[in-house]
């Protein structure tokens, strides 16, 4: 493995184990609970995206963001990825 594909591997490590986490909730815990998600893709999957094209940080104050938002006072709705000029390459 070259140096690059090492530094690579490292950066996408954080986004990698959090989707896992998310991976996780979405088998175990979710099927336990009524659907109740407000936006279109559902906020796990908007997580897992945000995840894997934005990195951590950026992905984790997206899903932040989204679950602050997903509220009986929204209306919800299609609510994809924003796409920015920083987008991981994979």
């Amino acid at each position: 493995m070259t140096a690059t594909g090492a530094a690579a591997r490292l950066w996408h490590l954080p986004a990698d184990l959090l989707v896992r986490l998310v991976r996780l909730y979405q088998v175990w815990i979710s099927p336990m609970t009524p659907p109740s998600c407000r936006y279109s893709p559902v906020c796990s999957q908007y997580a897992v995206e945000a995840l894997r094209e934005r990195g951590a940080v950026i992905g984790v104050t997206l899903t932040l963001w989204r679950l602050l938002r997903c509220n009986p006072w929204q209306s919800g709705g299609w609510d994809p990825v924003p796409h920015g000029k920083d987008k991981r390459s994979e």
